[in-house]
C-alpha cells in the first residue's frame, strides 16, 4: 500500500517542514536530537531513542534519548530491545497500538512495569541496509498509535536517513578539510626527508668515489714508483761502476802520459783527449747522482712503506716533491722556503705528501710568466700550519666557494697532477685538519694546511 494515501495534507505539509528544518542542520548530534524531538512532537509520545549502527561491531547505539520521568537511556534502550532488535532482524516497522491487547504471556516486563499503552518503531534504511531506529512509545491512555501514525514515522524516517547522510558527509569533508593542513605537512615532511636521505646517500656515494679514486691514484703511483725504481736503480748502478771505473782509467792513463816522452803535440792532443773524457765522466757521475736524488726523493714522497698512520718529518715532504717537480718551476718561479720549527705528525705520509704537492703544483701553473712561491711552516697553539702562498693569478670570489666541489676546476681538462682539491680537503680532513683559503684575483693565493698537533712541544 502507498504511504502516501494514508497521510493527510496536513501531514504530507508538515513532513515537508520537518523536511527542511532537519536538512539545513549539518551537524550530525544536533541533527540527531531534531529528529528525535521532531518525532516525539509530531506523535504526541512521551520517550523516544534514536539508535545508529556501530561500525566497529555493527550493533545498534544509543545517540538520542527523551524521557518524561527519570529513566536513563540504557535502561530505556533496554527495556525497547525486544521490538528493536525485531525491527533491526527483519527491516520492518513494529506497531503496537494497544499493549493492553497483547496476551498477559507475550508481555515483557518492563511494559508491565512502565504501564506502556501503545508503542512505534520503524527501521531507518540506506542503500537497502538497516543504518538505524527510530523508537517511540506512551504510557497515555488517552493516546494510542494508529496506522496512520505508523506511516507517518516511516515517512519521517526516510527523510532523517538522508539528512542523516548529508551530515554525516559533510562532518566528513569538514573533518578532511580541517586535517588537510596537518596532511600536506606530513607529506611534505615525509619528501623532505626522503630528500634529506637522497642527499646523505648521494654525498656517500660522492665520498665513496673520491675515496676509490684516491686509492686508486695511490695504487697507481705506487705500482709506478716500484716499476720504475726497479727500472732505474739496476741500469744506474752499472753506470755507476762503469763511470767509477771509467775514472780510475782515466786517471791512470793520465799519470802514464805525464811520464812518456813522446811528441810534444801528439801528447799534448793525447791529454786534451783525456781531460775531456774525464770531464763527460763527471757529468755523467753528476747525472747519476741526481737520478738517485730523484728515486729517492719520489720513495721518500710516495712513503711507499708507510700505508699506516705513522709519525714523519713533513719537512722531507715538501723537499721530496720539490725535487720531482722541478720542471714546473725551473728558471722562472723562485721558491722561498720559509720552515719553522715544527714537530713531526703522525699521518699518512704519501697521501700528505700529495696533497702539498697539487697545491704547490697548482700555485706554479697560476703563474703564467715569472713569479714566487713561498712555503712557511709554523707550530703555534698546539696546531701545525703548512702555507703555500703564490703570485699567481689568483682565484675569482664565485669560483672561491667552489674549488673543493668533486670535479670542480678553472682550467682545462687534462691539465694538473690529477689529484683534484675535493680529494686533498677530504685527505686533510680524514686527518683532522682542515684548508683554509685566502686568493685576490691579480694578486695570488694562499693556501694553509692546518693540523691539530695537541700536546707536544716544537
Amino acid at each position: 500500500m502507498d504511504i502516501s494515501t494514508t497521510i493527510t495534507p496536513r501531514k504530507l505539509q508538515t513532513l515537508y517542514e520537518v523536511s527542511r528544518k532537519i536538512n539545513t542542520q549539518l551537524n550530525l548530534d544536533l541533527l540527531l536530537e531534531d529528529i528525535l524531538d521532531e518525532a516525539i512532537a509530531l506523535l504526541n509520545a512521551e520517550k523516544g531513542i534514536v539508535l545508529l549502527r556501530n561500525e566497529g561491531d555493527g550493533g545498534l547505539d544509543v545517540q538520542v534519548f527523551r524521557s518524561g520521568n527519570d529513566l536513563n537511556p540504557f535502561d530505556a534502550n533496554a527495556m525497547s530491545r525486544t521490538i528493536i532488535e525485531k525491527v533491526d532482524k527483519k527491516s520492518r516497522p513494529v506497531l503496537v497500538e494497544r499493549v493492553s491487547d497483547i496476551p498477559s504471556g507475550d508481555l515483557s516486563q518492563s511494559m508491565v512495569t512502565h504501564e506502556l499503552k501503545s508503542i512505534l518503531c520503524v527501521p531507518m534504511i540506506s542503500h537497502d541496509v538497516v543504518t538505524g531506529v527510530i523508537y517511540v512509545d506512551t504510557s497515555n491512555e488517552k493516546c494510542f498509535f494508529t496506522k496512520a501514525d505508523l506511516d507517518f514515522l516511516v515517512a519521517f524516517s526516510n527523510l532523517a536517513c538522508i539528512a542523516i547522510d548529508n551530515a554525516k558527509n559533510f562532518q566528513n569533508i569538514e573533518y578532511l578539510n580541517s586535517n588537510l593542513e596537518n596532511i600536506v605537512t606530513r607529506r611534505t615532511r615525509e619528501l623532505q626527508q626522503a630528500n634529506f636521505e637522497l642527499i646523505a646517500a648521494n654525498k656517500q656515494i660522492v665520498e665513496t668515489q673520491l675515496q676509490l679514486v684516491r686509492s686508486e691514484k695511490m695504487a697507481s703511483l705506487g705500482q709506478l714508483v716500484a716499476g720504475v725504481s726497479h727500472e732505474v736503480n739496476s741500469p744506474l748502478a752499472s753506470i755507476n761502476s762503469n763511470v767509477d771505473v771509467f775514472e780510475r782509467g782515466l786517471g791512470k792513463i793520465h799519470l802514464a802520459l805525464a811520464s812518456c816522452d813522446a811528441d810534444a803535440e801528439d801528447m799534448r792532443k793525447t791529454v786534451r783527449t783525456v781531460e775531456i773524457l774525464s770531464e763527460l765522466t763527471g757529468v755523467c757521475k753528476t747525472a747519476c747522482h741526481r737520478i738517485s736524488k730523484i728515486m729517492a726523493a719520489l720513495k721518500n714522497f710516495a712513503r711507499l712503506d708507510e700505508e699506516e698512520f705513522k709519525t714523519v718529518d713533513l719537512h722531507e715532504g715538501l723537499d721530496s716533491f720539490l725535487v720531482l717537480v722541478e720542471g714546473e718551476y725551473r728558471d722562472r718561479i723562485r721558491i722561498v722556503k720559509d720552515y719553522g720549527e715544527i714537530p713531526e705528525l703522525r699521518c699518512q705520509a704519501g697521501q700528505i705528501n700529495q696533497v702539498f704537492m697539487n697545491i704547490f703544483v697548482n700555485a706554479c701553473q697560476a703563474i703564467p710568466d715569472e713569479g714566487e712561491v713561498i712555503i712557511k711552516t709554523r707550530f703555534s697553539d698546539d696546531s701545525i700550519s703548512i702555507s703555500i702562498k703564490d703570485t699567481g693569478t689568483g682565484i675569482h670570489e664565485d669560483d672561491l666557494q667552489k674549488i673543493f666541489d668533486p670535479g670542480f676546476t678553472t682550467r682545462g681538462v687534462g691539465v694538473g697532477i690529477g689529484l683534484g682539491l675535493s680529494i686533498c680537503h677530504t685527505i686533510v680532513s680524514d686527518h683532522g685538519g682542515r684548508i683554509i683559503v685566502a686568493s685576490q684575483p691579480g694578486i695570488g693565493s694562499d693556501f694553509t694546511v692546518e693540523f691539530p698537533c695537541p700536546n707536544i712541544e716544537a
